[in-house]
């Protein structure tokens, strides 16, 4: 049944009072009804029991809310919803489309649509306080016992990272949002366990008793619905020696299992490699959290194929890392060194991988012109860089080949990828970016943050729940 939305009455559930202390700036007061009074209360001017719960800013598009809840009895009044979080910030003029025209509330009325135009994750019915949805109270938990903060602020500088500055706690939009379809994922799938659970558990008491057989919970193929179900069921995760017998059991019976239910064994080689990839992607986000070395990054790539591969349209091998290109085979010294020599595993060309770091910065901060931003000096000299190394190598390509006697690589069109960076913060500079890189026709330029989106994109279709075919 659809979610039938009743305005609050003001006379029981109380009005907003509008200040306006500036021009561009309003204060929203919440002012308790008189009927729910008692007497020594009602007694006294009503307005002075108001409490401040919102604050406007026209000119920054700036909406702070200040969390409560409606304590009614023994008198009627407002509590602070959290104990510490006391203000929550909308700072992003995209996220936050809650001005009337453009201009601030003047009444009761314009307040109830301010309300209603917040974001999903905040209460929009103030008879319920206001602050976050009950499914969300979970990220109040979590900054208060993270942080000693009392304000968290959700900005629209979409790169910017998770930070501390004084008691404010600042999370772009994007990332609120992803920490927010997270939840309400984890929402979704403990519902959809429950069900599964309570079914199989209704099927199976009846059948008992009518001496038919019982059937298994559907787990699904998410994690998180997989846990859920488990916890639900009341099940134990395996021991360590249980865990090895089951490898040598599938180890053993593969063939077979190939064979007979082709089906089962591909949904378990895609839990296995979705289970691999949430590990790799979890180790990448630590590792872009912090200011690390190229070296660090290589390790990585070099420990992961599958990165390597996603940074091409096609399937590569890798043929080496740290490859010399301006020697006499691969494996020697010089200057011209790239981070990878990868191969078409299908036509045997080969690809030059250089990486940076993502702190690179790809385009300068000042722009050169109006609102055009030159690359950087690191982004157009790893560019040059990546070229002198396709010309070194198409040059010393059959001499490599005979010293280092791999002769199953060629030079027909040598492919050149650059990880580099991270996706600018600024409109100007994303565009100035992407201006530059698209008219870099030999050199690709991938940014860390675009690969990482490519590593849980994969990792979501392979979790997804839709059931694979195998055609035999």
């Amino acid at each position: 049944m659809p979610h039938i939305f009743i305005p609050p009455i003001p006379k029981y559930d109380g009005i907003f009072e509008v200040s306006k202390y500036h021009s561009d700036i309003a204060e929203v007061y919440y002012v308790p009804p008189e009927s729910n009074m008692d007497d020594d209360y009602v007694s006294e001017q009503t307005s002075e029991h108001r409490s401040l719960i919102m604050n406007i800013n026209g000119n920054t598009r700036r909406i702070s809310i200040f969390p409560f809840k409606i304590h009614r009895y023994p008198m009627w009044h407002t509590l602070p919803k959290y104990s510490q979080i006391e203000r929550i910030t909308l700072g992003d003029p995209d996220y936050n489309n809650l001005f009337i025209n453009n201009d601030l509330p003047t009444n009761h009325d314009e307040v109830l649509e301010v309300l209603e135009c917040l974001p999903p994750v905040f209460i929009k019915d103030y008879t319920n306080g206001l602050g976050l949805a009950k499914p969300y109270r979970f990220i109040a938990q979590a900054v208060e016992s993270l942080t000693n903060c009392s304000e968290i602020s959700i900005s629209g500088e979409t790169g910017a990272s998770t930070k501390i500055e004084e008691q404010t706690l600042y999370i772009n939009r994007l990332d609120f949002e992803k920490l927010r379809l997270e939840l309400n994922k984890i929402e979704q799938h403990t519902k959809n366990a429950s069900v599964s659970v309570k079914e199989a558990t209704a099927h199976n008491i009846i059948a008992e008793h009518l001496g038919l057989p019982t059937v298994k919970s559907k787990t699904g193929r998410h994690r998180y619905r997989k846990y859920f179900t488990a916890v639900a069921e009341g099940a134990e995760p395996l021991s360590e020696d249980a865990q090895d017998d089951v490898l040598r059991a599938v180890t053993d019976h593969a063939k077979d299992i190939a064979e007979k239910h082709p089906n089962k064994l591909t949904k378990l080689q895609c839990d296995i490699e979705a289970a691999t990839l949430e590990i790799l992607i979890k180790r990448y986000k630590e590792m872009l959290n912090r200011n690390l070395p190229e070296k660090q990054w290589q390790q990585l790539f070099n420990n992961s194929q599958l990165i390597l591969n996603l940074a091409f349209g096609y399937p590569v091998i890798k043929v080496q890392d740290q490859a010399s290109v301006g020697g006499r085979k691969l494996s020697g010294s010089g200057e011209k060194i790239v981070d990878f020599l990868v191969k078409n595993s299908l036509t045997n060309n080969t690809a030059i991988i250089e990486i940076k770091t993502p702190n690179t910065t790809l385009v300068n901060s000042k722009p050169y012109r109006n609102s055009v931003h030159a690359p950087s000096k690191e982004l157009s000299g790893s560019v040059n860089q990546a070229l002198d190394q396709k010309y070194e190598l198409q040059r010393n390509i059959a001499n490599i080949k005979e010293n280092s006697g791999i002769h199953n690589i060629e030079s027909y069109s040598i492919h050149c990828c650059l990880i580099i960076g991270r996706i600018p913060d600024s409109k100007d500079q994303r565009k100035s970016f992407e201006i530059f890189r698209n008219n870099s026709k030999d050199v690709e330029i991938i940014t860390f943050d675009e690969l990482l989106k490519k590593l849980e994109d994969l990792h979501e279709f392979l979790i997804s729940d839709e059931t694979i075919d195998v055609p035999f």
